[in-house]
């Protein structure tokens, strides 16, 4: 049977009203989320939020207290039903890695590894392949788990599981242990690697640029349940609620008043789209959607300003207005991001214009 191109990609892993309680304590409350095949989901929430133990759940390590879980179309977890992990055909890489300390870096990554399909001689040569595509050379297959350095030791861990060609990837945090420069080539190595062989996947993270640069979809949890789910686009500039926004990254939050698509506030006129709620509101901007810009209608006098290297956080009092008796009343007070250090020099009064639409949220 073949599928029609023009529809949507079938659903690889169902999850339906999915709860989990350890003792007194409820962890996961009711969560339904659905992945379609091939695709990244990264799963992002603060520590805390229930995002280990969902994993575990669909990986068949822990069986929830209620809902269910299907993978394929076959209910695995739920309806009295539970099938062990290891007859679900699941990649998991921990937080830890958990590497098998008796056995070589290339023992660790053939373990698994069909013995008819590779013999011993193919096994070390897919070992090599695998531990190349996150960026360790074939030197490493010799050396031992305690002679690696813990993010060498999730690299492997990570090799170990794209061996058995899973259908479905479970990363737990993998990249944590890794320094800046090394995380982001690791992150991408590994995202082609499971894009290229149409393993669908799903990341738990608490970083959230992470999770926005890495996934097709993200989920972002909360207190045991999914706040919000959408593209990583959709999820940034348009999140569903107020914490969610400032989980998500730096969010400027100002007093609003509502009115149609159109909301005033202290940086003037800003348009919103779709808007739920209409008068007193909290209207959300992105840091980088309020510009330095020569000419700009909007003043304001930079206060602090803060250096990162490729750009620079700049605190700004805007211009203030008078009140209904004609007191001075002061102004509102924005961050911004530029690229400029020497533009936003403390004391200097800079233009500004905002760019894009805003969010609104219920004051």
């Amino acid at each position: 049977m073949t599928t029609d191109p023009r529809l949507p990609a079938p659903n690889h892993l169902e999850l339906l009203n999915v709860a989990k309680n350890f003792g007194s304590t409820q962890v996961l409350r009711g969560l339904t989320l659905s992945v379609q095949r091939g695709i990244t989901t990264a799963i992002v929430g603060p520590s805390g939020s229930g995002k280990t133990t969902l994993l575990r759940i669909i990986a068949g390590f822990e069986a929830p207290d209620a809902g269910t879980v299907a993978l394929a179309g076959r209910t695995v977890a739920g309806d009295g039903i539970h099938v062990p992990a290891y007859q679900r055909n699941i990649g998991y890489v921990a937080q830890d890695g958990a590497l098998f300390p008796h056995l070589s870096v290339g023992q660790n990554v053939a373990f698994g590894l069909d013995h008819q399909e590779y013999p011993r001689r193919a096994a070390r040569a897919r070992a090599a392949e695998l531990l190349a595509k996150v960026s360790l050379g074939a030197s490493y297959a010799d050396r031992r788990p305690d002679e690696l350095s813990g993010g060498q030791q999730q690299r492997v861990a990570l090799a170990r599981a794209l061996g058995r060609r899973p259908s479905l990837m479970l990363l737990d945090e993998p990249f944590s242990a890794l320094d800046a420069g090394l995380r982001m080539a690791t992150r991408k190595s590994v995202a082609k690697t499971l894009a290229e062989n149409r393993v669908t996947t799903i990341l738990v993270t608490h970083d959230q640029s992470e999770a926005l640069s890495f996934a097709d979809q993200v989920a972002v949890m909360r207190q045991g349940i999914l706040a919000q789910v959408g593209s990583p686009f959709v999820v940034y500039t348009r999140p569903a609620d107020r914490e969610t926004a400032e989980f998500l990254g730096d969010a400027v939050i100002l007093e609003a008043d509502l009115r149609g698509s159109l909301a005033m506030c202290a940086l003037g006129g800003i348009p919103v789209r779709r808007p739920t709620c209409q008068g007193k509101v909290h209207l959300m901007l992105r840091p980088e959607q309020i510009r330095i810009a020569e000419g700009g209608s909007i003043r304001g006098t930079v206060l602090e300003t803060d250096f990162f290297g490729p750009e620079v956080t700049v605190k700004i009092r805007l211009e203030g207005g008078f009140d209904a008796v004609g007191d001075p009343v002061e102004g509102a007070v924005v961050t911004i991001r530029h690229w400029n250090a020497m533009m936003a020099r403390v004391g200097t009064e800079l233009h500004l214009r905002v760019v894009g639409e805003g969010v609104a949220f219920p004051a």
